[in-house]
C-alpha cells in the first residue's frame, strides 16, 4: 500500500504557498521577540546575525523544499499529522519549552554592542553547516515529517547523509542546539542546550528502536549503517 500523493503544481501544493510563506514568517518573527524581548536593547550584532542567517536559511530550505520534494514541505508546513507515540508527545512538548527557555536566556544574557569572539564566529560557522546539513537530510528523506511515525509505503531513506549516520535531522539539531549559546555568548544558555541535546539523543534511540520493529527493511538498513548520529562513535 502506497500513500496517496498531494496534488502538486508548480512545485507546491495548491493553496498552500500562502500558509507556508505566513507559518515561516512567523517563526521568524517569534525568534526574534524571544530573543530581543528579555535582551537589553537592540544593539546586538550576534543577535541580529543569528536572526537573519535564520530567516536566510528558512527562506532557502522552503525553496529548495518546493522545488525538490514538494510533498514534505506540504507535510512539515501544512497538513503533517501530529505525534502518535506518547514519548514522542512528550519530546514535541518538553522540547517547545526548553528551546524557548534557552532562546530567553540568550537573550538576557545579549551583551550589549559586544562584536564576535573567535568562538562565538566558530560556532556561527558550525550553527550554518548544521542548516547545511537539516536541508541535504530533508532532500534526501521525503518520509521526514516531523514526527514518529511509520506511514503507508515508506522505506528506510540510505542516500545523502544517510549513507552516513541512520539519523542525520538529529545530528543537526544537536549541533544547532549546543552552538546556539555560543554564538550569541549566552553561558546560562548552555544548560537548557544540553537539556535538548540529551532529549534529541533520547528520542533517537526510541525512534530507532519503534523503526527496528515496525519499519520494513530497516533492520538491513541498519545493518549497513550500524551509526545513529555519529560515524565511530554511536
Amino acid at each position: 500500500m502506497k500513500s496517496e500523493p498531494i496534488p502538486v503544481k508548480n512545485g507546491v501544493a495548491p493553496g498552500s504557498c500562502g500558509r507556508i510563506v505566513l507559518r515561516a514568517s512567523g517563526r521568524v518573527l517569534l525568534l526574534g521577540i524571544l530573543l530581543f524581548l528579555p535582551a537589553r536593547g537592540l544593539n546586538w550584532p550576534a543577535g541580529w546575525l543569528y536572526l537573519t542567517l535564520y530567516a536566510a536559511w528558512s527562506a532557502l530550505n522552503i525553496a529548495l523544499l518546493a522545488r525538490f520534494s514538494p510533498e514534505l514541505l506540504f507535510l512539515r508546513e501544512t497538513g503533517g499529522p501530529a505525534a502518535s507515540e506518547p514519548w514522542d508527545k512528550f519530546f514535541v512538548s518538553a522540547g517547545a519549552v526548553l528551546l524557548t527557555g534557552m532562546l530567553l536566556i540568550c537573550g538576557a544574557d545579549a551583551p550589549l554592542s559586544a562584536g564576535l569572539t573567535p568562538l562565538a564566529a566558530a560556532a556561527f560557522l558550525a550553527l550554518c553547516a548544521s542548516g547545511g546539513l537539516f536541508t541535504w537530510a530533508l532532500l534526501s528523506n521525503p518520509f521526514a515529517i516531523g514526527v514518529v511515525a511509520v506511514r503507508p509505503g515508506q522505506a528506510p531513506a540510505d542516500r545523502g547523509p544517510y549513507a552516513a549516520v541512520r539519523h542525520p535531522l538529529y545530528l543537526a539539531a544537536i549541533v544547532l542546539f549546543l552552538c546556539t549559546p555560543a554564538a550569541l555568548g549566552s553561558p546560562g544558555g548552555f544548560f537548557p542546550a544540553g537539556l535538548l541535546a540529551a532529549a534529541v539523543a533520547a528520542r533517537t534511540a526510541l525512534e530507532d528502536r519503534l523503526l527496528l520493529k515496525s519499519l520494513p527493511g530497516y533492520r538491513e538498513y541498519a545493518a549497513r549503517v550500524p551509526y545513529r548520529l555519529l560515524p565511530g562513535l554511536w
